[in-house]
Order: C-alpha cells, then structure tokens, then sequence
C-alpha cells in the first residue's frame, strides 16, 4: 500500500513542478505570441497583458508552493505528533 501512495505522489508532485514551471516560464517566452494568437481578437488582448501574464506565473509559483507543502508537510506532522 505505501508503495502505490508513494507512486500517487510522485505523479503529483511531477505534475505540480512541470505545471508550475509552465506557468512561470511560458508568458514570458516568444512562444507566448503563438499561443495567444490562436484565441479570439478579444481575448488576445486579455491574455497579452502584463497583469493577466504576471497572474498565471503567481499561479505556477502557488503549484511550486504546493510542492514544498508536499514534501515537507509529513515531517512536520510527525514533529507535531511527537
């Protein structure tokens, strides 16, 4: 059984990273021009906009936060616990 958790968490913790740096990295490369290009002219001037940029990178700093709280949340219930 600890070896499926283990596992489940692996996969979460990997997704919560590759997620977490997307959304910090991607708004701010040139690749950014092309993603936002295939939404509507409305959008495209929401999404091209340093704020609504800056949100989705504070989004993927949160998926990074989640990992340190995954990581080392068990260490600190068990002090706790002691």
């Amino acid at each position: 059984m600890k070896i499926v958790r283990l596992f489940l968490l692996l996969i979460y913790v990997g997704y919560l990273v590759d997620a977490g740096l997307l959304m910090i990295i991607l708004p701010w490369s040139p690749i950014w021009a092309v993603v936002v290009s295939v939404v509507p002219p409305w959008a495209m001037t929401f999404f091209d906009a340093p704020a609504v940029r800056g949100m989705i990178s504070a989004f993927g700093a949160l998926h990074l936060a989640l990992v340190l709280l995954e990581l080392f949340a068990p260490g600190i219930r068990a002090r706790q616990a002691s």
